[in-house]
């Protein structure tokens, strides 16, 4: 592995830039030397030469030089990382009854886990400040220590995915911060339309989650799972959403449980919901953005660290709904070293990703980028 500047023919010398400035000296094989690295806030993904500075750059293979080389070096992994967000998927219990809910069992993210790896954290030069307590599987307000893991971190940044089905049961006793913030998932505008999607009682606890909220001044936002019985709904869901203050993010079932079958939204259905998506000048899930075109998403630029409920470091937070999506176990591992792991391990995926991603047969036009993500990691069939 190495570069070659395609406009002057520099083979030796060049920056590489993906929020890590990273100086490679190289023979006059593409041997890589030496490595010097220095955080920079706002990198742009790259590499230009250090010669002529162009960005006419090709990547070349270099024999005897192992493919990690650049993520071996032992100040790779430095107070200047780039995470920006830890994920905890606490557990997998849940309250409400999703129907196109996979229901993986009931893990439960070991507590001690949790406080080593956020007290190391906090023990870096550039630790990180938001975290994100769950994701689309389980409610992490049912962690039999969420009083606990909320306390530790009662001065960070954190976003709490949850449902409201029996939301003002589980909080009780629970103080969070100001900075604290809240992600519900709500599928429906109907009554009894959501609640045949995500189980009786769900819309009824919801909205009144959603008044204590607004009455105690927390952000929160909804999350809109379209798919074949809502994605006509997005409007309503939006006129619905604006008397509480908050704001709907559309986003899209993937293809688990039953959804592989019975929920997945057709082409048309898609197309017409991006339309409405557009028209409504919504935030944009990665489902709906650009993303495909460019295979650009949270994964790719490697900012976030995600934890499965089984305490196995996880590919991506969507995908710690596969139980087998896992990259290792975090076990004794040091927060930095799972950093270096986490790095290594994307890097070589996006790279298999980006020579694939054009001849990936698609059968579904409007496919996502998580469609080909699943795709990758074992679902074997081409949604």
């Amino acid at each position: 592995m190495g570069w070659k500047c395609l406009n002057c023919g520099n083979n030796r010398l060049f920056i590489e830039r993906n929020l890590v400035d990273s100086l490679i000296y190289q023979d006059e094989n593409s041997n890589v030397k030496r490595v010097v690295n220095k955080y920079i806030k706002n990198g742009m993904q790259g590499v230009s030469c250090r010669i002529c500075n162009s960005n006419n750059i090709k990547r070349i293979e270099a024999e005897k030089q192992p493919d990690d080389f650049l993520y071996t070096q032992k100040d790779f992994v430095s107070p200047g990382h780039s995470i920006k967000t830890i994920v905890f998927e606490l557990t997998n219990k849940c309250d409400a009854n999703c129907v196109y809910c996979p229901k993986y069992g009931v893990n439960e993210l070991d507590y001690n886990q949790i406080s080593r790896l956020i007290v190391e954290n906090n023990e870096l030069d550039n630790p990180v400040r938001h975290f994100e307590l769950g994701w689309d599987m389980g409610n992490p307000l049912l962690h039999s220590r969420i009083n606990d893991i909320i306390g530790i971190l009662r001065e960070d940044q954190v976003n709490i995915l949850t449902n409201g089905k029996n939301f003002m049961r589980n909080i009780e006793g629970i103080e969070f911060g100001r900075n604290h913030s809240f992600t519900f998932f709500l599928d429906h505008p109907d009554k009894e339309l959501n609640d045949h999607l995500m189980g009786e009682g769900v819309y009824r606890g919801t909205l009144q989650a959603f008044k204590w909220l607004k009455d105690s001044g927390f952000q929160f936002r909804i999350y809109m799972r379209l798919s074949s019985e809502n994605c006509d709904q997005i409007k309503d869901m939006v006129s619905l959403t604006k008397g509480w203050g908050t704001h709907v993010v559309p986003t899209e079932i993937y293809p688990l449980g039953e959804a592989k079958t019975k929920h997945l939204m057709s082409d048309g259905q898609k197309r017409k919901a991006i339309g409405d998506i557009e028209r409504l000048n919504l935030n944009k899930s990665i489902h709906f953005s650009p993303t495909l075109l460019c295979h650009d998403c949270t994964y790719q630029r490697k900012l976030r660290l995600v934890i499965d409920a089984s305490g196995n470091l996880s590919f991506c937070h969507f995908l710690t709904s596969i139980p087998d999506a896992k990259i290792v176990e975090i076990g004794d591992k040091h927060i930095l070293e799972l950093i270096k792991i986490n790095y290594n391990v994307r890097k070589g995926f996006l790279e298999n990703k980006a020579s694939f991603f054009d001849d990936w047969i698609k059968p579904r036009k409007t496919s996502s980028p998580c469609s080909y993500c699943l795709h990758s990691f074992g679902i074997k069939e081409r949604y």
